[in-house]
């Protein structure tokens, strides 16, 4: 296998192993979490109207019998965003019988009155629920639906605890005359199967439930049509709702593992903190997400040049030392085929960095305990409730660059025009970054004379050069395929690690000038 497929194969094996360490980490969604979340993709299929409402449709039905004044329509959502639609529509394609719109009928008022019972403590009687009672009731507690745990009852028990149950008692209510429903109104075991296989589809990728206060981030769910009110829970225009996330703690992040204990929950408990500390001082819309990004990235690179600066300060010494790297290596021309040149050439070089205390392998040793930190961050900025909420010019810093730029609708809205700029500052400053030391170095072997083309020194050179460019394309391409805010966190490290070279650059052509190199 030729050097260079082995670099290139190495950088794939790499970003495999960044992605699949990424999954390794714990999601800090809690059951209850998943179960808001599991709600904002299937809220039902009724919408409801107060009898004064002007757009109350002539088709509307009372949701009881004794209250004239809250009615409702019902109808299939067909949005593949939606858990019903999605599931009814890979239903028919799969021959599968769909639940009559009876059934989510009752379903709807079951959750409805399940609410009403948790949040105002009525049962039985709805004569006098008004229509703001029942929509902050389902903002509330309409998760209840999927929840893992009965609240009325206070026992703990799975996710989808709540829904099993209620579809339960819809079966039983089927065996009952005049219970409104029957036997053929029921969803099939093949439909059951298919719906919570598609509910969990749809909801697995929302990870963002580090929160350390409690209360509504995100935005979840679908667009279900021109039936929406402004009162109504859900967003009229993108048909997206905030959930309700737990306050998660250092506990709970030391239960979920050793790396999410250890750093995860510590960078995003600091980057909670400086959004919730800028918005504090009048900041709005996304500004505090971005500054709190800008923050955390340079106490975090801070730190870490802190704890590597021995090692950091090898690498500067290496730049130095370039000149007299190049002088020896003209001296051996040869060594890449003479055997006795190239243990000269080794040994030459191994007295050299002896001398000025150089280990030439410390940029890899940087990068083997630089990866843990790497997932550590990705995975705090992929879990961070606050960074899904609000947006900076259009774009939410827990989207991904791509997953923006390949809607079309997000180019009316002027989020793609913010995820390409961000895309193209990252990947240009990753570029500056990475290859200013070569840049460097390249500037001062020229100031050295040469003894003709060294294959040796041209060969290590290449090498050098293969690796950086896979790294630095291994960055740009996660930068594009991660969360906006990591292409927030490798712009500014790129900066800070561009004033980092120019700085040991700095002081290190200072002592060769005292030293008369």
């Amino acid at each position: 296998m030729k050097k260079r497929t082995k670099l290139t194969f190495a950088g794939i094996v790499t970003i495999g192993a960044a992605i699949l360490l990424s999954g390794c980490t714990a999601s800090f969604c809690s059951k209850d979490d998943k179960a808001h979340i599991l709600y904002a993709f299937d809220y039902g299929v009724s919408d409801y109207y107060e009898a004064t409402d002007a757009n109350l449709p002539t088709e509307a039905e009372k949701v009881w019998t004794e209250n004239d004044n809250i009615y409702f329509v019902a109808g299939y959502p067909t949005s593949s965003s939606s858990g019903i639609g999605k599931t009814n529509a890979d239903a028919i394609k799969n021959y599968i019988q769909i639940p009559t719109l009876n059934y989510f009928k009752v379903m709807d008022k079951l959750v409805l009155e399940q609410a009403l019972k948790v949040e105002y403590n009525i049962d039985g009687n709805y004569s006098a629920v008004t229509f703001d009672q029942l929509l902050t009731a389902l903002d509330n507690q309409g998760y209840l639906k999927f929840a893992p745990s009965d609240t009325l009852t206070d026992t703990k028990e799975k996710l989808w605890t709540g829904w099993d149950r209620l579809n339960q008692t819809i079966r039983d209510m089927a065996v009952v005359a005049g219970s409104g429903i029957v036997i053929d109104d029921l969803p099939t075991n093949d439909w059951i199967n298919l719906y919570k296989k598609d509910m969990n589809s749809l909801t697995a990728a929302y990870r963002s439930c580090l929160a350390i206060s409690e209360g509504k981030y995100g935005y979840y769910g679908y667009a279900k049509g021109v039936q929406y009110r402004e009162n109504s829970p859900i967003d009229a225009v993108n048909g997206k709702t905030s959930v309700a996330i737990e306050k998660k703690d250092w506990g709970y992040a030391w239960k979920k593992g050793f790396l999410e204990g250890l750093l995860i929950f510590p960078i995003g408990w600091l980057t909670d903190t400086f959004v919730n500390g800028f918005k504090n001082i009048g900041m709005g819309g996304g500004v505090p997400q971005l500054l709190a990004i800008f923050a955390v990235t340079f106490i975090i690179r801070a730190l870490w040049l802190l704890v590597t600066f021995r090692n950091t300060r090898g690498q500067a010494k290496m730049q130095a030392l370039q000149p007299e790297i190049t002088k020896i290596q003209n001296k051996y021309p040869n060594a890449n085929k003479n055997q006795y040149e190239k243990q000269q050439m080794a040994a030459e070089m191994q007295r050299l960095y002896k001398k000025n205390k150089v280990n030439p392998l410390a940029p890899l040793i940087l990068m083997v305990f630089q990866f843990p930190l790497f997932i550590c961050v990705w995975s705090a900025f992929q879990g961070l409730s606050v960074l899904s909420s609000d947006t900076f010019l259009n774009m939410h810093l827990s989207d991904t660059i791509s997953g923006v730029l390949f809607n079309g609708a997000n180019w009316a809205n002027g989020s793609a025009f913010t995820a390409l700029g961000l895309f193209l500052l990252m990947a240009v400053s990753q570029i500056v970054a990475m290859l200013l030391p070569q840049w460097l170095q390249k500037a001062k072997r020229k100031k050295i004379a040469s003894l003709g083309k060294n294959p040796a020194q041209t060969e290590q050179q290449n090498k050098a050069k293969m690796f950086t460019y896979i790294m630095m394309a291994m960055v740009i391409f996660m930068g594009f395929t991660l969360v906006s805010a990591m292409g927030v966190y490798w712009f500014v490290g790129a900066l800070f690690q561009i004033c980092q070279v120019l700085i040991f650059e700095k002081i290190n052509n200072r002592k060769s000038k005292k030293k008369g190199r």
